[in-house]
């Protein structure tokens, strides 16, 4: 039997009863802090009815649409502009199931399966910059770069995802141009961190929209004109803190928003010992 206590914040507790002897005559009660427990079947239910939402809504279009196409003829353009919408959807549904796989196998491994090596960040930082390059984009990030060695004990491939999402970000919401920059921060406390700093001149965010960002499936823009899961901010907060940083998030509206991945600096005390490797370039 499950009740809650109340209190600030409430908390909720399971009863279970045992008998103890042979006669039965003794009756024991347990008592057991179940609040934690409670919470996390609270969010997976709610997780899992917002994901069969969102993928629900590119299904309807797509079964729509071919539907249509199978039932009657149409003319060229007109079919020309059905067959990209059912395109754009499948496209949308595929991006969001990639997201939600990597997102679950993140949280369901803890980081075990990370390959742990140490890194150069200036090299992380260039190849996350190159991979990103839109063709026929004249934007190009503005890079700020200490010129001495800066290591980082981490998965690249996972760093590169992290860092990839934040840039990919700060292009899609600055659709009328405006600066991108990405400045290497460090600072020497407990042991030194390295800081990935993305900034950006684009749309922004409100306070509320803020305390909302790193929630699963939240889009700062509900209009749907720019392409989104509203899962990356999620997959970046668990890449990063599973390597034992932080993300710190600040936005005004109008104005652009400013995004740091903190990540302890190889050797500090907050760091995993790599694999015995060469150490990137």
């Amino acid at each position: 039997m499950n009740f809650t206590l109340r209190g600030t914040p409430p908390r909720i507790a399971q009863v279970m009863s045992r008998h103890c002897g042979t006669d039965n005559a003794t009756e024991v009660l347990y008592f057991r802090d179940i609040t934690r427990e409670a919470e996390l079947d609270r969010m997976k239910s709610e997780f899992l009815s917002t994901a069969a939402h969102e993928l629900r809504t590119p299904m309807a279009s797509i079964m729509g649409f071919s539907e249509l196409l199978l039932a009657r003829e149409y003319e060229t353009d007109k079919r020309r502009d059905m067959l990209e919408r059912i395109n754009r959807q499948s496209k949308r549904l595929t991006n969001l199931l990639n997201e939600l796989l990597d997102l679950a196998r993140i949280e369901a491994r803890r980081g075990k399966d990370f390959d742990l090596r140490t890194h150069q960040v200036s090299a992380l930082v260039s190849e996350a910059i190159g991979a990103l390059m839109v063709p026929g984009d004249g934007r190009a990030v503005d890079q700020c770069i200490p010129s001495g060695p800066i290591q980082v004990v981490v998965d690249q491939a996972k760093i590169q995802q992290a860092l990839t999402n934040v840039l990919s970000n700060a292009y899609k919401y600055s659709p009328d141009g405006g600066a991108i920059r990405l400045e290497v921060l460090t600072e020497e406390q407990e042991g030194g961190w390295v800081g990935l700093m993305v900034s950006d001149e684009g749309i922004g965010m409100t306070p509320e929209q803020l305390r909302h960002a790193f929630e699963r499936f939240f889009r700062a823009d509900t209009s749907g004109s720019i392409p989104g899961t509203g899962l990356g901010l999620s997959v970046v907060k668990e890449i990063i803190e599973l390597h034992g940083g932080r993300v710190d998030l600040r936005s005004a509206y109008g104005k652009g928003t400013q995004i740091t991945l903190w990540l302890p600096m190889a050797g500090s005390a907050h760091t995993t010992d790599p694999t015995p490797e060469t150490v990137s370039h």
